[in-house]
């Protein structure tokens, strides 16, 4: 055998192209043998064939063996080990992969391939490649549809039309998918343009190291991983790998912990919402995705796996086949519960990817958050951690998003600041609450708030307990006297007017949350069963975005339990009973506010942790209200005397607040300033329409006789735009 000086038999292949000129030259000898054993007089050349044959498998086959040992194995090599593949399904492989990719084999194939089609079948590679009966059944079995090959789409096989209705295995046409003959010859990794739809390479970018997780997770991830290695009892397709289901919130970390405990390893990712299409579709997609995972020795993840449980049965059945006949090592991330794909598919095994605890929030927002850059007074990860619990994802993004704002805001000092981070994670929970619930927001502050002493003091108590809460429970031990019932849930209980919305929003505020109010009318249903499907979304989605929730005039939903006297009374019941479970194991802050604290249920009452009753002003109060309620910048005339018009006239807070905007906007009517006699006018007419008798119009000054059309005009607006 001729021997090539600048390749040894013993020196590793440089470039796949170096080895697939050598696979070129024994497939000559292949073809050629095959010519000679048709000859009976060609004895001693078809000696000598075999044995050049059998020099250039062995010098291939140290070629092969030297670059595994140095660390480089060939693209070939790499798919052999990975789907353990046999040694001639690797033959076929070789030829399929000369005959389309290098213009001399065309011609040397001819005879045996015949000239109605460049595709050779079954059957001609049976001839080529088997020198015996047996061999040339293992060819037939490796292309069946259950083989390796078939089933991870590396090897197509297509039929002929002149077979009718269907072709037999020996006559189908057989070819390499596009993806395994780019990689055969080099192509590493793909193009992401020429990836199918719904698949995508993740490379993780951190080792186990730079990974901050809660204590324990990567170890009980690895265990996971080993026992997933571990075959089920065969099936008459061969061994049965189970699938590891990872199950948690949505960017929790996941894949970059599944990445770090198999470095080099990329993760071929497949969304689960891409396969409910058809029967086809299905199998061409989950195949390419197999096929990718086998050529990069890596792992298939199946992204959003819980909406696999909703496929119809022939594709979920076409999907279990794939999935557990596969060689490749197959994880499903689910975002929500997975009990229907479980029981449809209980070869899996969950395992519970635990949401990080507050030290390790902690310990991500300061990791991810650069030091280069300055932080407000009173910027706070704790505060942010104590307000958000965020999954591991969530965080880095949210950490990018307040870097690139602080960045490119154009200021010479770039400042991380508590309002850019909220603002930040408001975008990453997002909200769905839909008409269900809507946002508050206050511009007031703790200054606009007006409440005797011992109120003032009960509110703050709702503050202090938001702040020392983790503390109190843990490192204080309340935990465990606590099973349940460890939400921030309060009633607020007062008259019309007395500020327990403004004392909700205050609240809320200065804890850090995000406060909606829920909209009743579109959360109570007529049908049974829709409330508490409406409620139960509610709650679900303040757990998801970590806000607050602020039930106004909560004695609609939260009144007493009925004798049941119909089917209306017991359903309502059932809602009031589900409310009641659903805030006793809610972890979040509950506001509520109502009219008539009797109207509510009494099992309510015992779960609120803080039950504060708002009563009117007192004249202290009024007069302070009457002050407050007038803008720095709203011309007055000199000389107001507050405490008059709050001896003069007992009203609310809200009252108050209606009576000085209706005020004013009659001193811009008459194009002048806010007087004590418009005040009193105003303060008069919120007690008429509130039933309060005051002092006759006489006692009130002429100002308010003969008023002109404007006045009335616009005391008609302030009417409408009433609370």
């Amino acid at each position: 055998m001729h021997v090539d000086p600048a390749n040894p038999p013993g020196q590793p292949y440089d470039l796949p192209l170096d080895h697939l000129r050598e696979e070129h030259s024994r497939l000559r000898l292949q073809l050629r043998r095959r010519t000679l054993t048709q000859r009976p007089t060609a004895t001693e050349e078809l000696t000598d064939c075999n044995r050049e044959l059998t020099e250039l498998s062995e010098r291939i086959g140290a070629r092969l063996a030297e670059n595994e040992r140095l660390g480089k194995p060939l693209p070939l090599t790499r798919v052999q080990r990975s789907l353990s593949l046999s040694v001639p399904e690797v033959s076929l492989l070789v030829a399929l992969l000369l005959a389309e990719t290098v213009p001399e084999v065309r011609p040397l194939l001819l005879p045996l391939l015949g000239t109605g089609s460049p595709q050779g079948t079954v059957g001609h590679y049976m001839d080529l490649l088997g020198d015996s009966e047996a061999e040339r059944q293992q060819i037939a079995d490796s292309l069946v549809p259950s083989s390796t090959l078939r089933r991870h789409g590396l090897v197509l096989l297509a039929a002929d039309p002149a077979w009718a209705p269907t072709t037999p295995l020996l006559m189908q046409r057989v070819k390499l998918s596009d993806r395994l003959a780019s990689f055969l010859r080099g192509e590493e990794r793909p193009p992401l343009h020429t990836l199918p739809h719904g698949i995508s390479l993740y490379v993780g970018q951190r080792s186990l190291a730079q990974l901050t997780l809660p204590t324990g997770t990567a170890e009980r991830l690895r265990d996971a991983l080993d026992e997933c290695a571990q075959p089920l009892l065969s099936d008459a397709d061969g061994p049965v790998l189970p699938p590891l289901c990872l199950t948690g919130l949505r960017r929790s970390g996941r894949k970059a912990l599944l990445a770090a405990l198999l470095p080099q390893r990329p993760l071929v990712v497949l969304a689960a919402s891409s396969l409910q299409r058809g029967e086809l579709e299905l199998a061409q997609t989950v195949r390419a995705a197999l096929g990718e995972a086998a050529l990069q020795q890596g792992v298939l993840y199946v992204a959003g796996a819980e909406l696999l449980g909703e496929l119809e049965p022939a594709l979920f059945e076409q999907l279990r086949r794939l999935l557990l006949g596969s060689r490749v090592r197959v994880v499903l991330a689910a975002d929500g519960p997975i009990d229907t794909l479980w029981a449809r598919l209980p070869e899996l095994l969950p395992f519970d990817f635990p949401m990080p605890d507050r030290a390790t929030q902690i310990a991500l927002w300061n990791s991810l958050l650069p030091v280069d850059i300055a932080r407000e007074r009173g910027f706070d990860v704790r505060t942010l951690a104590n307000n958000y619990s965020l999954p591991a994802g969530a965080i880095h993004r949210c950490t990018s998003e307040m870097v690139r704002s602080a960045r490119v805001d154009g200021s010479k000092r770039p400042t991380l600041t508590m309002a850019a981070a909220r603002e930040a994670v408001r975008k990453q929970l997002g909200n769905r609450f839909g008409d269900l619930a809507q946002l508050v927001s206050t511009t007031l502050s703790w200054e606009d708030l007006v409440l005797p002493p011992e109120s003032m003091e009960r509110v703050l108590e709702i503050v202090a307990y938001a702040r020392y809460r983790e503390q109190l429970l843990g490192q204080w031990g309340f935990e465990r006297k606590l099973p349940y019932g460890r939400s921030i849930s309060v009633l607020l209980a007062g008259a019309p007017g007395t500020g327990k919305t403004m004392v909700a929003a205050l609240v809320a505020k200065e804890i850090g949350l995000e406060l909606f109010r829920v909209n009743v009318a579109r959360v109570v249903e007529r049908f049974a069963g829709e409330t508490e499907k409406n409620l139960a979304r509610i709650f679900d989605e303040a757990k998801r975005q970590q806000v607050a929730l602020l039930f106004d005039e909560a004695d609609t939903l939260f009144g007493r339990r009925l004798d049941v006297r119909s089917s209306q009374d017991r359903y309502a019941n059932m809602a009031v009973s589900f409310l009641l479970q659903a805030v006793e194991s809610h972890d979040g802050m509950l506001l509520l506010t109502t009219n008539n604290e009797k109207l509510l249920d009494d099992a309510f009452r015992r779960r609120l942790r803080f039950r504060i009753a708002l009563p009117l002003p007192g004249e202290a109060e009024r007069a302070r209200l009457w002050k407050s309620m007038i803008p720095t910048d709203t011309p007055v005339e000199p000389g107001l005397n507050f405490e008059t018009l709050a001896n003069e006239f007992d009203l609310s807070g809200g009252a108050i607040k209606n009576a000085v905007v209706r005020a004013a906007l009659r001193a811009l009517a008459q194009g002048g300033v806010v007087t004590s006699a418009l005040l009193r006018r105003c303060a008069k007419l919120e007690c008429e329409e509130m039933g309060i008798l005051v002092a006759s119009e006489s006692d009130l000054g002429p100002e308010n006789h003969d008023e002109p059309a404007p006045n009335e005009a616009a005391d008609r607006q302030v009417d409408s735009e009433k609370d």
